[in-house]
């Protein structure tokens, strides 16, 4: 496949996806972070996870398919809990 391609390939699924902000309780290093990214990225249909430690935060973009519960059993199993940031 080409990058053209490719790249509008990229657009189309970003159109229908969703940014989560979200509160990771409990978080105090850059150990942390990882394991929360990682989970978060395992979870079917994220796209992106960032995760920041000192703010307790992270900013997920997923597919509509996403939900916040799969969210959150994928950080719970990191020892984390997440909630909706508001």
């Amino acid at each position: 496949m080409g990058r053209i391609a490719l790249s509008l390939l990229l657009l189309a699924s970003l159109a229908y996806a969703k940014e989560w902000k979200l509160h990771i309780n409990g978080m105090h290093c850059i150990a942390c972070t990882l394991a929360v990214k990682k989970a978060l990225m395992s979870v079917s249909g994220v796209q992106e996870a960032k995760v920041n430690f000192k703010n307790e935060s992270a900013i997920v973009i997923a597919d509509e398919k996403v939900t916040l519960r799969m969210m959150q059993d994928a950080v719970a199993q990191t020892g984390y809990s997440a909630t909706v940031e508001k």
